[in-house]
């Protein structure tokens, strides 16, 4: 902990820090070791550091895994240990027993008749030891509701510990569940009965180490009004990126100030003792060596007596603050003069307090002498965001309000919809404003296909990819990609606008919520899905009922899915670097799988051909809509853990390859690219500027300028020409803002592909290329060449039955983000899956070393049946 996080920490409204990170050795596995004299050093400049800011240390040790209660030698270990760090100047502990196994070995079961006596035991002697220190806290075992059993009033486990524990030892509890949703004065009550205590709240609500594809930037919200008065002190366990953890802590600073408040106007109205000041503590990274996202926040006043009983439970009196176990959590904040926004259930809506984003005055650095003043306190308790940490979250804005080079058109009235309030700045269904993605209206027909609109200043929207259908009415299949203002361009590191601060935070949420924008992600998606089926192909009815509706919406889905494009580069282009690769690989993950998943709601069209006799390959897929249920999801009952993923796994349960698409996790790109990238299906016009891709890098050499002037498609139809005559609607193109950039193709049954591609596209080729071509010596012409004039090499039967499919990808050496392959695979594997293949192979040469990466990185694996025709051939696969 650096001062700066220790002064934030103080500045709104937190008080202290509990040092608990699970992956420190000497905390949990190693905590009989001493520190060494090194670490020690560290210990207590961390210690020293936190007291020069006002904010409590605590040191929390975990013993619990293999600890033998009755062994005296066990015991003057943990106490040679606490006693250490209490000689670096630290003056509170904590003892943890969480996550162990609550069985005792044999040799304690013969001197303590249960768990909880053994663990009482133990803590009573290390508090007597330490000189009955004023914060000592313990964590038990069963420190939530749904550990108890059978019943927090019934366990015997903690009716033994509320006996047995001395009355001045703070106990720890996370709630209803081990990440709590909500939390109620009556749950608190009734724990606090048993253990004839106040407890202090440990909050997981924001710990995100169960999930690595989980962060949440929401608010802290679902806690009860007036819960403070009831506690001796409440932990919140941050995220384990420091930087994701501004809006969390901010409102729990805000929150607590609100509660501080609210028992001060029951004091002039009801005659109650008001707290006394008191400041909450949040966690912040990188407190010692190898522990960084291990440490724990608090907040709260501190327990100052013994167990309340009768009246007495009703009276609070002035506390200190107690840390509490690495748990947190996120609650509301009730509106100045309006108690109805603190809710004791459902969650904080950005809907209703982003414009206080914006608005709200820079509140004072120092807190005041008789209440803990945090930042934003002076403006309506919403989810106050400092003017200062705007702009160090920031960066410039797609497309302003008062940009006029967007070009928009209206939606199609099909697309509006009953969603419930929309918060300013998000995709407004129906909606057509500069500051939304817009999507160009299909009654401009634009013959040529251009590549994505240049991100400089005062550009404009540059040609968008269109089609004809058969009855000549134009079509834009894909959203125009956003431009920069005019104002943002001025400044490409300008902070994000507060519209893009709220996208990110609602794409990533709370646990048990997702914020409105990355909801209508998911009820568009879930809707086209179930509402494809009824439309069939449509090219034969462009303009019935049913289909308007579901093209309009889907245009709307991939509108949003382009912002989240957008807001990613934009994320990159101007985020500071320690925000930057805290947050970066979650929304580089969403990026990446909305890429795909937009591209494939494209392709369920099933126009994009504009072939008005479809061989029908594209009715099949609605057979996989109608027959594949809807995910199923968790129940409100199940911990966050069960929802895997968060958005990002809600998404991805949504296509077709659903689990499967985990074999594609790697880590994101050590350098993040601003690139802004667009996946589409094929259009007719692409095969042109494909065929260019694949001719770039050649050596101008005078053989080779002579051979491609006279056959300028000899490279695109040796590597894509096969595949773009026989199976064209199962190819993607990839786009950057040079043109195409990758393709994905593929054949459904690659035994039928390979019989057609073999009697007759391959004597088609060898007559447009002869033997006589003149490109002997020439590399790359020459094998394509021989291609065409070779025996095609024989798949093994074993492979075309268990990988009946067979795919080709590769992207332009300008790519250099794996996660634009990585949707390249997604989109055509679930274009596959969707019309029933259970698996795809392709063919690459053994030689081949750049192919062989690149498919293995998209999670092909070798087969081991060799090609016996062809021993350079090796053929690589993965299941569906």
């Amino acid at each position: 902990m650096t001062p700066f996080p220790c002064c934030r920490l103080k500045r709104w409204g937190l008080n202290c820090y509990m040092y608990a990170p699970k992956d420190e050795l000497k905390h949990r596995l190693l905590w009989r070791e001493p520190y060494t004299q090194h670490e020690a050093a560290q210990m207590q400049s961390l210690i020293k550091t936190a007291q020069e800011h006002g904010v409590e240390f605590i040191f929390a040790i975990s013993a619990g895994q293999d600890i033998v209660f009755s062994s005296a030698g066990d015991r003057l270990l943990l106490q040679q240990k606490l006693r250490q760090v209490a000689a670096l100047g630290c003056g509170a502990f904590a003892l943890l027993f969480d996550d162990i196994d609550p069985c005792l070995c044999r040799a304690d079961t013969d001197v303590f008749p249960s768990l909880a006596q053994a663990q009482a035991s133990v803590a009573n002697e290390a508090y007597r030891e330490l000189g009955l220190p004023a914060t000592f806290l313990f964590c038990p075992t069963e420190y939530c509701s749904s550990l108890c059993s059978p019943s927090p009033a019934q366990s015997r486990y903690l009716q033994t510990l509320g006996r047995e524990l001395l009355p001045e030892i703070g106990v720890i509890w996370t709630g209803p569940k081990v990440v709590s949703q909500e939390l109620s004065v009556a749950l608190v009550e009734e724990v606090e009965h048993v253990l004839q205590r106040r407890l202090l709240i440990w909050d997981n609500l924001f710990a995100n180490d169960y999930d690595c594809r989980r962060i949440f930037l929401g608010p802290y919200t679902g806690r009860a009004p007036g819960l403070m008065p009831r506690l001796c002190g409440l932990l919140l366990n941050p995220n384990c990126e420091l930087q994701a953890n501004f809006i969390p802590i901010h409102t729990l600073g805000t929150w607590f100030h609100s509660e501080l408040q609210g028992c001060a106007c029951t004091d002039s109205t009801g005659g109650r003792t008001p707290l006394q000041s008191s400041t909450g503590c949040e966690e912040e990274a990188g407190l010692h060596p190898g522990t960084a996202g291990g440490q724990e926040a608090l907040l709260g006043p501190q327990p100052c007596d013994t167990a309340p009983s009768g009246a007495d439970q009703h009276e609070p009196e002035p506390c200190d603050v107690t840390p509490g176990n690495r748990k947190r959590k996120a609650t509301s904040v009730p509106e100045e003069g309006n108690g109805s926004r603190a809710s004791t259930g459902g969650p904080w809506s950005p809907a209703e307090d982003r414009g206080r984003l914006a608005s709200g005055s820079r509140a004072s650095c120092e807190p005041s002498s008789a209440l803990p003043i945090t930042a934003g306190s002076d403006r309506s308790a919403g989810a106050p965001v400092a003017d200062e940490t705007l702009h160090s979250l920031g960066t410039a804005v797609c497309c302003s309000s008062r940009a006029s080079t967007c070009q928009s058109a209206p939606l199609d009235s099909g697309d509006v919809r009953e969603r419930g309030s929309s918060p300013p700045g998000s995709p407004q269904p129906g909606a057509s404003t500069a500051d939304v993605l817009q999507i160009p209206s299909g009654s401009r027909a634009d013959p040529s296909p251009g590549p994505i609109s240049q991100l400089v200043d005062g550009a404009t929207t540059s040609p968008v990819p269109t089609a004809l259908l058969a009855n000549g009415t134009a079509i834009s299949p894909v959203p125009s990609v956003p431009l920069i203002s005019e104002e943002a361009g001025s400044d490409s590191g300008a902070p994000l606008t507060v519209e893009e601060v709220w996208m990110l935070v609602e794409l990533f949420y709370l646990p048990y919520h997702h914020g409105p924008q990355a909801q209508h992600l998911l009820e568009d998606l879930r809707w086209l899905r179930a509402n494809g089926p009824s439309m069939g192909v449509p090219s034969r009815s462009p303009d019935s009922c049913v289909v308007a509706q579901w093209r309009s919406r889907a245009r709307s889905f991939g509108q949003l899915c382009a912002q989240v494009c957008c807001l990613h580069s934009r994320f990159v282009r101007s985020a500071g670097q320690a925000l930057l690769y805290d947050l970066h690989p979650y929304l580089w993950d969403i990026r990446n799988l909305l890429l795909a998943a937009s591209a494939f709601v494209l392709w369920l069209d099933g126009r994009l051909l504009c072939d008005p006799e479809h061989k029908g390959t594209w009715g099949s897929c609605f057979s996989w809509c109608q027959s594949i249920t809807a995910p199923l999801f968790p129940g409100e009952d199940a911990e966050p853990w069960v929802r895997r993923g968060g958005l990002f796994g809600d998404l991805q349960a949504l296509l077709p390859v659903g689990n499967s698409c985990d074999l594609f996790c790697h880590p994101p790109p050590l350098f993040p690219s601003r690139q802004l990238y667009l996946l589409r299906p094929l259009l007719p016009q692409d095969k042109g500027k494909l065929y260019q891709m694949f001719r770039e890098g050649l050596d101008g050499e005078p053989s080779t300028v002579e051979v491609l002037a006279s056959h300028p498609d000899l490279l695109g139809d040796r590597v894509l020409g096969s595949f773009l005559s026989l199976s064209p609607e199962y190819t993607f193109v990839l786009e950057d803002e040079g043109g195409p950039c990758g393709y994905a193709a593929g054949a459904l049954c690659a035994e039928r592909f390979l019989q057609e591609r073999d009697s007759s596209w391959l004597p088609a080729m060898q007559r447009r290329y002869p033997r006589e071509l003149g490109v002997l010596g020439q590399g790359v012409l020459e094998e394509a060449l021989l291609f065409f004039h070779t025996k095609p090499v024989a798949v093994p039967l074993p492979v075309l039955r268990r990988f009946p499919s067979l795919v080709q990808l590769d992207t332009a050496p300008r790519v250099q983000d794996v996660g634009a392959s990585r949707s390249l695979a997604v989109s055509l594997l679930s274009a596959l899956r969707a019309n029933g293949s259970r698996g795809v192979f392709c063919q690459v040469s053994a030689a081949d070393h750049r192919q062989l990466s690149f498919y293995s990185k998209l999670g092909f694996v070798a087969l081991p049946l060799p090609c016996p025709s062809s021993p350079g051939t090796q053929l690589l696969g993965r299941l569906l």
